[in-house]
């Protein structure tokens, strides 16, 4: 599918779940793959709340593209350090790392499953949803790290400094 066709179809699928026009206008001005993840990332909460786009529609027209910006589909991810946003999607297995003075937003849908390791002055913000499954180890006690559960997913803590917070609903 051409870029322009993409973003038409990214745009009609939006308007079916409400999406604002503001965002219908930003949509419109990306000329790319990483645009897209931006404007994803920007707008995260409307897109995971309302499944927007969907997994098949990722793996059909993503996969392989958005992983460069932090957007990842049945992956296997290894050596990502610091990252300052992350979307794991489907079944992403990964092995995640954020220390010194970093600040990071990480967030685990689908089936995906991870490791986490946290240290140094680090600040992680996590939003787990559906049957993700995490284990998040925090080294020392200078990192932080805030969790929040949705859906059926789960997380083995490991260290000081994380707080966890289960929410009784499947997304925000």
């Amino acid at each position: 599918m051409e870029q322009k066709e993409l973003i038409s179809q990214l745009k009609t699928d939006g308007i079916a779940k409400d999406l604002c026009q503001q965002y219908q206008r930003l949509l419109e001005r990306c000329g790319d793959t990483e645009k897209m993840v931006q404007l994803f990332f920007r707008g995260i909460d409307f897109c995971i709340k309302n499944d927007y786009p969907t997994l098949d529609f990722m793996r059909k027209h993503f996969k392989g593209k958005s992983e460069p910006y932090g957007g990842f589909i049945d992956d296997d991810v290894q050596g990502l350090k610091n990252e300052k946003n992350v979307v794991l999607n489907g079944n992403c297995r990964a092995m995640l790392e954020y220390d010194g003075y970093s600040v990071s937003n990480l967030f685990v849908r689908h089936n995906s499953q991870g490791s986490v390791n946290v240290s140094g002055f680090a600040v992680l913000d996590i939003d787990a949803f559906d049957n993700s499954n995490l284990v998040v180890a925090v080294a020392g006690n200078t990192a932080r790290v805030r969790v929040t559960l949705y859906g059926n997913a789960q997380v083995q803590c490991i260290g000081s400094g994380i707080k966890v917070i289960k929410k009784n609903q499947k997304t925000y």
